[in-house]
């Protein structure tokens, strides 16, 4: 080897080692500046032992300097060591090692430091009451923690600084919110604590120069504003714009302190404002917000009063339409134009006025649709009132009743009387039926069902007088009724029909009065009413007048059961004219006649005549089937036994009579012919009284050969059956059973 070649390797030997001792003192000051590092951040943030630290800023002059050396060492080594040639690999490998390692501490120590430092920045911006600074370095110190260190994921005095960032994240956001609040006051209280009969809103709007604006910065870079607004929001629809909607003595007053307050009536049934008067209420709050709000801007440079909008505009618009706008809707087409004038156009600058103030977006068109369809809201609002008003009056009393008669063919309905009975007279002279078919005989029905009447005829003139659409809809409004009448009708009165005669006999007279109107309604108002709609009401009559007459026949069904209870206490009528069981058999006669006596009075008056002894008549019909069916069957039959049973089927006999008249009788009554009419075993019951009171002789010749009246009314097997009963066995009797075949 050659001396220059000596040289050099001891020259490179020497610089090896010379930065091979920087290297180890450079580790030596890392790892001292690491455990300062970590003694100052976990006295601080864990301990708490605030004054017995190190300033940070000492610290980071410290690790600036390591970081310096770290440089220079990183220098020596690329720039220097490298060009030596003799220097061995393993040296240089090793020496790279040591400067990867310190690097990465260096780096972790750095991190350490930055986010102290914002930290600490945050906390005296936070005293001088600089919220966005504060929120910033907040920011920063927390996208520095969540920013992962490969390796080092549980440094322990990193959960430290997250921990304390959390603490000073949620101290800054309670102190924004407080000071918030005072800024943005809200109060409410009864102005009168006694009677409470008023409530008083009032929102206070305090100038704080940029602090809101500092506060609104801060909120949005913390994620917090959107929460305060919303809650912002909900006291504004609340306290201010909803009273201003729905109760017409809402007063609003501004003051020049942006202090709004708003004043209501305490009312169970509020009642909504007229829209001018609700829309001058709502711009003069809206109109204070603009002034205290107009200079400030969320940081995308929106306009702050817009994100107050975003968060109120759909629901204040929808309680705008549904609590002020729809009720204000007129029941009438005479009143539309009155309705536009006052409200349509006043809805139409109001969202002008909105757009323009950027309160809502261009394409919010809640207001503009309203308007649009203000048609067929009016008409769903018309169908809507029809059928409500036509349920209640379903719902009322029944026992509220009028009378109608040929005189009044079709009730005394809306229209005059005489403008209904010139139509009636039209429809009859159209067809050849008899100047019967469309007179509705005299009755009584309920004043409710008549009224209902009137509202479908008043429902059916003002579709004639309406645009297409809304005419197919009033007319089908008009069927609804009658659909609905047989769903509410029997439901709501269903224990007064069971219970009581006289509500059944109304029940089945309405429906008969439904359907007599429902023949011809349709015929009346076809030609009026548009080509496409099939103007009838005939469909729905066999359901109705089914309803009535089933109602009917229920009851009777129930006054049959009530009779043929009083006699079962006459115990088959056998030996009627013994102690007890006269007693009893009389009891139960006069109970049943009792009981018919009472269903005369209730049902004379309100069945129509020709009804009315129908159904006396069968009830009647029932009584004497019953009595008829035990006397025949009786195998004994004593004298006094036989003068008994005629007594009280002749006292029947005596009672049916004026049973079968009715006060809307129409000149004298021939009840004879009407109980034969009506009362099918008739006939057959006089027969048996007149067996019992007859002798062998007269019996024979009342069945004259099977040809006389007693052969009509009972068959021979009966004739004999009563001849063996009530006569004792001796030639005559066998005689005259040897004829009767």
């Amino acid at each position: 080897m050659s001396f220059v070649s000596q040289v050099l390797s001891c020259a490179g030997q020497l610089e090896a080692k010379e930065i091979q001792g920087k290297m180890d003192l450079l580790g030596k000051k890392m790892e001292d500046l690491k455990l300062e590092i970590y003694e100052v951040t976990r006295g601080k943030y864990v301990d708490f032992f605030t004054q017995k630290l190190q300033a940070t800023s000492a610290l980071v002059e410290n690790v600036e300097k390591v970081s310096g050396d770290l440089h220079d060492a990183k220098e020596k080594i690329e720039n220097d060591v490298q060009n030596q040639l003799t220097l061995s690999k393993e040296v240089l490998t090793n020496l790279k090692g040591d400067l990867e390692n310190h690097k990465c501490v260096l780096v972790i120590l750095e991190r350490l430091l930055q986010i102290q430092d914002n930290l600490e920045c945050a906390a005296s911006a936070n005293k001088r009451h600089s919220y966005s600074e504060a929120a910033a370095s907040l920011l920063k110190a927390d996208v520095l923690l969540g920013t992962p260190l490969e390796g080092y994921d549980d440094i322990e005095v990193l959960m430290a600084l997250q921990t304390e960032c959390c603490v000073q994240k949620q101290k800054l956001i309670f102190e924004m919110t407080e000071k918030w609040k005072q800024m943005i006051s809200w109060s409410s209280s009864d102005a009168n604590s006694q009677s409470k009969s008023r409530q008083v809103f009032q929102l206070e709007l305090t100038s704080g120069g940029n602090v809101l604006s500092e506060i609104i910065g801060a909120m949005e870079t913390l994620g917090d504003l959107e929460s305060t607004l919303k809650n912002f929001g909900k006291r504004l629809i609340s306290d201010l714009f909803k009273p201003c909607v729905v109760n017409s003595t809402a007063t609003v007053k501004n003051t020049p302190e942006n202090i709004v307050i708003v004043t209501v009536n305490n009312e169970k049934t509020p009642v909504p404002p007229p829209p001018k008067q609700m829309y001058m209420n709502v711009m003069t709050i809206i109109q204070v917000l603009e002034k205290y709000f107009s200079d400030l801007t969320v940081q995308d440079g929106t306009n702050f009063l817009s994100c107050v909008g975003r968060q109120v505009s759909q629901e204040l618009l929808e309680l705008i339409v549904k609590e002020c706008l729809t009720p204000a809707i007129p029941h009438n087409n005479k009143d539309m134009a009155e309705f536009e004038a006052n409200c349509i156009e006043p809805t139409k600058a109001f969202q002008g006025i909105l757009v323009n103030l950027k309160f809502i977006p261009e394409d919010d068109n809640a207001l503009e649709e309203f308007v649009k369809n203000i048609d067929v809201l009016f008409v769903n609002k018309k169908s809507q009132d029809i059928l409500l008003r036509a349920r209640e009056l379903m719902k009322s009393e029944l026992h509220n009743t009028i009378k109608v008669s040929d005189e009044y063919p079709l009730g005394e309905m809306a229209g005059g009387p005489s403008e209904r009975k010139s139509r009636k007279v039209e429809l009859a002279s159209s067809g050849q039926g008899s100047s019967d078919t469309f007179k509705l005989p005299a009755c009584q029905i309920s004043a409710c069902t008549q009224q209902l009447m009137t509202l479908a005829y008043e429902t059916l003139e003002e579709a004639t007088s309406s645009s297409q659409e809304c005419a197919v809809q009033l007319f089908f409004a008009a069927r609804n009724m009658f659909e609905l009448f047989c769903s509410v009708y029997p439901t709501a009165h269903q224990k007064a029909l069971s219970l009581f005669p006289q509500m059944s006999a109304v029940f089945n007279n309405d429906c008969m009065y439904v359907c007599h109107h429902l023949a011809m309604i349709g015929h009346q108002f076809n030609k009026s009413l548009p080509e496409d709609v099939q103007a009838t009401f005939v469909d729905l009559m066999p359901k109705i007048r089914r309803l009535g007459t089933d109602t009917m026949l229920q009851q009777l069904n129930t006054q049959k059961d009530i009779m043929l209870d009083y006699l079962q206490a006459a115990k088959g009528f056998v030996s009627v004219s013994e102690g007890s069981n006269s007693t009893s058999t009389e009891k139960a006669v006069k109970q049943v006649l009792h009981q018919l006596g009472h269903l005369q009075k209730v049902w004379q008056e309100i069945l129509p005549v020709n009804q009315y002894r129908k159904s006396i008549g069968t009830l009647l019909n029932m009584v004497v089937v019953e009595i008829c069916d035990r006397v025949v069957s009786l195998e004994d039959i004593s004298a006094s036994d036989a003068s008994q049973l005629a007594s009280l089927m002749s006292l029947i006999q005596k009672r049916a009579g004026p049973l079968m008249k009715s006060t809307n009788d129409e000149g004298d009554v021939n009840v004879t012919i009407e109980l034969q009419r009506n009362v099918p075993k008739w006939l057959r019951f006089t027969e048996i009284i007149t067996v019992l009171n007859a002798s062998l002789l007269e019996i024979n010749d009342r069945w004259a050969d099977g040809k006389g009246p007693l052969a009509n009314e009972l068959t021979a097997s009966e004739v004999k059956q009563m001849i063996r009963a009530l006569f004792q066995n001796t030639d005559r009797r066998s005689a005259i059973l040897a004829k009767i075949r």
